[in-house]
């Protein structure tokens, strides 16, 4: 995948893709994260649209990324939730 269509994922899509190209599964990545596995499967569900910069934060370490690689593009229309 190349790094133009990544950036226009959203957060959820994106932590799903990266924990599978490492091979984990939401509880593993849980385990080495350090967060609950429910938090994992909330936030590639969708339903945790914003989660805690610190859980971003341990759930990118354990992948092995940053915080910001796992980020909805600000640029991105898709993602924008401000009103028309």
């Amino acid at each position: 995948m190349t790094d133009m269509l990544l950036r226009q994922m959203k957060t959820c899509d994106k932590l799903k893709r990266y924990r599978r190209g490492s091979g984990l599964t939401q509880h593993e990545l849980a385990e080495k994260a350090g967060v609950s596995q429910s938090a994992v499967a909330m936030i590639e569900a969708g339903r945790r649209p914003d989660p805690h910069p610190r859980t971003l934060a341990k759930l990118a370490a354990a992948l092995g990324i940053t915080a910001m690689d796992l980020l909805d593009d600000p640029g991105d229309p898709s993602t924008d939730s401000t009103p028309a």
